[in-house]
């Protein structure tokens, strides 16, 4: 896959993500506090119909604005080229890091278990004392 797909499918991704977070806050705003107060009325149907436009057509001009814009998209274009050049862990090797991962918690973990029940028997020791 080309760096320019790529590229403009994480923005259209953002650009779906972006309008799906902003049609939630526009609808979770109450009436009167609202900038968008004409959506509340009665004679609507669908609250929801209304924020989640303005939410796509947001969610819409940011993604446009990603892709037009040098500023955005030079270092975006540099990630994903940057991204092609690595060298992924097999299955294997990741399944072999987990492994160790996991039984280097659990050895901490025990550890600090040792040593919270050593401290604790100490300290009930000393103030138990008379």
């Amino acid at each position: 896959m080309s760096t320019q797909r790529i590229l403009l499918l994480s923005y259209i991704v953002l650009g779906v993500l972006v309008a799906l977070v902003l049609g939630h806050l526009i609808s979770g705003l109450p009436s009167s506090v609202s900038a968008f107060s004409f959506l509340h009325k009665s004679y609507f149907d669908v609250d929801n119909f209304w924020s989640g436009a303005i939410g796509f057509i947001l969610g819409g001009a940011i993604t446009i604005f990603c892709w037009v814009d040098a500023r955005v998209k030079t270092p975006a274009t540099q990630v994903v080229e940057e991204l092609q050049r690595v060298t992924w862990p097999t299955f294997a090797e990741t399944r072999a890091a987990a492994f160790a991962v996991i039984v280097a918690t659990l050895i901490c973990a025990a550890l600090l278990g040792v040593f919270d029940s050593v401290w604790g028997a100490l300290t009930s020791r000393i103030y138990s004392a008379p």
